[in-house]
């Protein structure tokens, strides 16, 4: 059975739900939620009734113990999640604007998921096949960038998909040279990117590069997704492109909209069992499975900023056929 092996960071994401008033001012208050990129898509591709496994490190601490329960309880194997004694859980304190557009500050200095390596997990992560997915958090710092530079190896040798959710958290980085180059080379090794347009106009003004894509399929990316906002959704692969529409609906919180895409993305991807290069080039050369990947992408996008928080936002299986069949 193929699987979906999500590395980096599982965190909490304190997200404000009221104010209180005291006195003269008004006092936040926040709610824990579970959250990290790469959690939030092991979630979403669970959720839709595929098999995913979490890799990465919490601290052995209450807000790693949360974590880890949150995850089990939606049925994310964390057989290779590791506990570590010496280093706490990051956090991620998400402030909202009128639109439910999302700031972040993080709580992730010297953490237990900046610490791992390859030798941590066993071989066996390889068995099978999957798609591997990531994201540019785990480029940040030299240790846990050399880790995902060599995960990403391990995964092609093993056959499997590389797939690369930009994502780009800006405080994050202290150096943006490195962030180029870190972010190149990992898409250079990668099968598939997503992108927000912002993402995409930064990256090419960083880097002073004129044609993006151009370069990254001349790297040997096979496919690119790029996302921006409520407008519309883009395919692109080196020999033909399209769009999509996304549905509009009423905004409350975009925390984890992208991580529905991708999940559901993903999810479909498994369901059509393209989860190896050679497969991919198939699918690219007949279109029609990725559109139908898409669409359910877009969907998943749409319904989750129509709820609070990221896991709890995620849309079922069945929430995405029903808003595809309300939409025909």
């Amino acid at each position: 059975m193929s699987q979906l092996l999500a590395f980096g960071e599982v965190l909490v994401d304190w997200i404000p739900l009221e104010f209180q008033r005291q006195g003269k001012i008004d006092i936040p208050i926040y709610g824990q939620y579970p959250g990290g990129a790469p959690a939030n898509v092991a979630v979403a591709v669970a959720g839709l009734g595929h098999k995913a496994l979490m890799l990465g490190q919490v601290g052995d601490d209450a807000a790693g113990h949360y974590l880890r329960d949150c995850l089990q309880r939606q049925a994310v194997n964390c057989d290779f999640l590791l506990s570590s004694q010496d280093y706490a859980t990051p956090m991620a304190f998400v402030s909202l604007d009128a639109e439910g557009e999302r700031s972040f500050s993080f709580q992730r200095s010297n953490t237990a998921d900046l610490k791992l390596r390859l030798d941590d997990f066993p071989n066996q992560v390889w068995a099978g096949s999957g798609i591997l997915h990531i994201c540019s958090n785990t480029l940040t710092e030299d240790n846990i960038a050399n880790t995902t530079f060599d995960l990403v190896n391990a995964a092609n040798k093993a056959g499997m998909l590389v797939s690369f959710d930009v994502n780009i958290r800006l405080p994050l980085w202290q150096n943006t040279e490195q962030l180029f180059q870190r972010v190149m080379q990992t898409a250079a090794a990668s099968h598939m990117l997503k992108l927000s347009q912002e993402e995409w106009d930064y990256l090419s003004k960083l880097g002073q590069v004129d044609n993006l894509a151009a370069v990254l399929f001349e790297q040997g990316v096979s496919l690119i997704l790029l996302t921006d906002g409520a407008a519309d959704v883009q395919l692109l692969t080196a020999n033909w492109q399209t769009s999509l529409a996304t549905p509009t609906v009423s905004v409350v919180d975009t925390t984890g909209a992208g991580d529905a895409f991708t999940g559901a993305w993903l999810a479909s991807l498994i369901e059509q069992q393209i989860c190896d290069s050679a497969t991919l080039v198939e699918a690219i050369e007949q279109q029609a499975p990725l559109l139908t990947a898409l669409q359910a992408a877009v969907v998943a996008g749409a319904l989750a900023v129509t709820k609070r928080g990221a896991w709890s936002a995620l849309p079922s299986a069945a929430d995405i056929q029903a808003f595809i069949h309300s939409e025909e």
